[in-house]
């Protein structure tokens, strides 16, 4: 299963981010999935279980989304197929939903009086 280690990962970046915030502890990690990232959101849910502390994990499922090359139209494609609705173009560039990617993390930061 991949996405241990691509979760080991996430967390490592997790990990430096709070440090160069000053943080104690990620209280959130959000990522978004698309269904050409080869990640399958439930097992990364399930390893982050495994893996993390107290951190909540949000996953955005995005849908596959393409620009036509010739109008510059987007859309969502569906069914994989990639032809532009607008002008029937089959020359299209994938714009989102072909990543696996780290969208945000909010830091939980120490006040001046904690110690």
């Amino acid at each position: 299963m991949h996405e241990v280690s691509l979760v080991r990962s996430l967390l490592e970046q997790v990990d430096r981010i709070v440090a160069s915030q000053g943080g104690r502890a990620a209280v959130e990690v959000r990522v978004e999935v698309g269904p050409l990232s080869g990640v399958e959101p439930l097992l990364v849910k399930a390893a982050f279980t495994q893996l993390a502390g107290d951190e909540t994990l949000v996953i955005d499922e995005v849908p596959l989304t393409a620009q036509c090359d010739s109008c510059h139209a987007e859309f969502e494609l569906e069914n994989f197929r990639f032809v532009c609705p607008d002008c029937d173009s089959r020359e299209t560039s994938i714009v989102r939903g072909d990543a696996f990617r780290l969208m945000s993390v909010i830091v939980d930061v120490a006040d001046e009086g904690d110690v």
